[in-house]
C-alpha cells in the first residue's frame, strides 16, 4: 500500500519528467489506475503506460 509520502514523490517525479508533455493528462490517469491496481495487489503491467509502471515500481512500499 502506498504511503502519502510515496504518492507525493511519485506525482512530483511524474510532473518533473513529463509535466509539459502533450500526454501528461493521460499519464496522470494511468498513474491513478496503476496505483489502485497495485494497492489491490493486481497486475498493472500492460494496463498503464510503461513510464508510469516504472515510477509505481520505484515508489511503492516493499511488501
Amino acid at each position: 500500500m502506498f504511503e502519502k509520502s510515496a504518492l507525493d514523490a511519485l506525482f512530483d517525479e511524474l510532473a518533473d519528467l513529463w509535466g509539459g508533455s502533450a500526454d501528461y493528462d493521460q499519464l496522470l490517469r494511468d498513474a491513478h489506475l496503476g496505483i489502485a491496481l497495485a494497492d489491490a495487489r493486481r497486475d498493472f503491467d500492460g494496463e498503464v503506460d510503461g513510464r508510469v509502471v516504472e515510477l509505481i515500481k520505484k515508489h511503492r512500499a516493499s511488501d
